[in-house]
């Protein structure tokens, strides 16, 4: 059985680059997934409860200005650069330069923002004037971000997934093992600043990969390189797809923001804590979607059936993997909370959150079709419709004192939502025009 499954992984060119994007996604990237999250359980155990659930929001609040400086680039590079590789390699260049050029200057005006507003976002917003500086700390952090994810996306087009497991595996390493040893030495200000300095690490190997791959493949970069023409991509598929971005950090931190204000920073905690084994269990089908885009991009659109086997194979894989790592997550959440300390004893929010990364799978598997054939406004309503839910579920559930499973709750509802209306896209709408065809 097993020789025959290696036989047709051998014999399909679709079998061998996703065992290829699998190998390197699932080793490098994996034991850089667990780096981060045993340096998140050291980091829970050194700072206050407190401490660490503000830790959380000054991570939240980067993430969520990430994406808007990020625009959609890095997801724009995957696309068009993965389209283009095989019959269009001289247009790479001017992709390349449109999407990280872009990443460049918005990557120092959001950064700028972020600096001089933190007092008002600190003070303001989330009642807490302390964390002025750990916000202006994590600005520095959100500007190489900006541009990582515009190379990701660069290297995920190449679809040289073996670069990416190494560079974030190097980059974890540097961030798990100076945020512990800031939050030992200086606190929550050593923990952000720690964890600031794996992103300038992983910056500076995917600039060295970037450029490696492009001499291989004889790409020369220049100001001639870019194509004006190309301009017309970031209102085609960067601004849907950065709108649709956008939508889901924010929400994120406007459901943490009232969590911490109604509840504590205490409750904010136990919800990150639970956040960071749905991340966990979230870690197979993210890392599926980053190996499958560029694959569907590269698939014609006169390849309806192959289109379709391969999001198939996504689906299946997906669903089944995340529930099985649910399974396990909801067994062992008492043991699993514990190792956070003293006050980490609630196990419902993790096992809420265990499910909802379930959903979250099944429904990635259509964005990942709306995507590769840039149908971003599409996803862009979907996320809206998630972001509005999640939103309204939160402040239903938390206002009730229902606390950090307030908020698990609220995301589950949300992504069953989700995943129903995403279904029914995916039935009503793409099914009928791979039938059309």
């Amino acid at each position: 059985m097993l020789d025959k499954i290696i036989n047709r992984i051998n014999n399909s060119d679709v079998g061998k680059r996703m065992a290829r994007g699998a190998f390197w996604s699932f080793t490098g990237t994996a034991l850089a997934k667990f780096l981060v999250l045993v340096s998140g359980v050291i980091c829970a155990r050194i700072l206050s409860q407190q401490q660490y659930g503000q830790f959380g929001i000054v991570r939240s609040t980067v993430n969520m200005f990430v994406v808007f400086g990020s625009a959609g680039l890095g997801m724009t590079a995957a696309k068009y650069i993965s389209q283009f590789r095989n019959g269009h390699k001289e247009r790479i260049p001017s992709i390349y330069q449109l999407t990280n050029g872009f990443a460049l200057i918005a990557g120092i005006i959001v950064t700028s923002l972020i600096i001089a507003f933190s007092p008002v976002i600190a003070d303001k917003t989330l009642d807490a004037p302390e964390l002025s500086l750990p916000l202006r700390l994590g600005a520095f952090m959100l500007f190489l971000t900006v541009l990582n994810g515009a190379q990701n996306g660069t290297l995920t087009g190449l679809e040289d997934f073996r670069s990416i497991a190494i560079n974030t595996l190097w980059g974890s390493i540097a961030e798990s093992v100076l945020m512990i040893a800031g939050a030992l030495l200086w606190g929550l200000n050593g923990a952000v600043a720690g964890y600031g300095i794996g992103f300038v690490v992983l910056f500076i190997t995917n600039r060295l990969s970037i450029k490696g791959n492009f001499s291989r493949m004889g790409i020369s970069v220049s100001r001639e390189s870019f194509n004006k023409s190309d301009l017309h991509l970031l209102y085609r598929f960067s601004l849907p797809a950065a709108l649709s971005l956008i939508v889901i950090p924010t929400a994120y931190w406007v459901i943490k923001t009232f969590l911490a204000r109604e509840s504590g920073f205490e409750q904010v905690a136990v919800y990150e804590a639970a956040d960071q084994w749905k991340m966990i269990i979230m870690f197979v089908p993210s890392a599926i979607s980053r190996i499958v885009l560029p694959i569907l991009s590269n698939t014609g659109t006169d390849e309806p059936d192959k289109f379709w086997h391969i999001l198939k194979i996504n689906l299946y894989i997906n669903g089944g993997v995340s529930f099985a790592a649910a399974l396990v997550v909801a067994i062992f959440s008492r043991f699993i909370m514990g190792l956070y300390g003293v006050g980490y004893s609630d196990t419902v929010t993790l096992i809420v959150m265990a499910a909802s990364a379930v959903l979250w799978s099944l429904s990635n598997v259509v964005g990942i079709s709306i995507s590769s054939r840039a149908r971003m406004w599409a996803g862009f309503a979907f996320n809206s419709i998630w972001a509005l839910s999640v939103i309204f579920f939160s402040y239903l559930f938390v206002n009730k004192g229902l606390g950090a499973q307030g908020l698990a709750y609220a995301i589950l509802c949300s992504f069953t939502l989700h995943t129903i209306i995403q279904f029914i896209y995916l039935c009503c709408i793409i099914t009928k025009k791979q039938n059309d065809e």
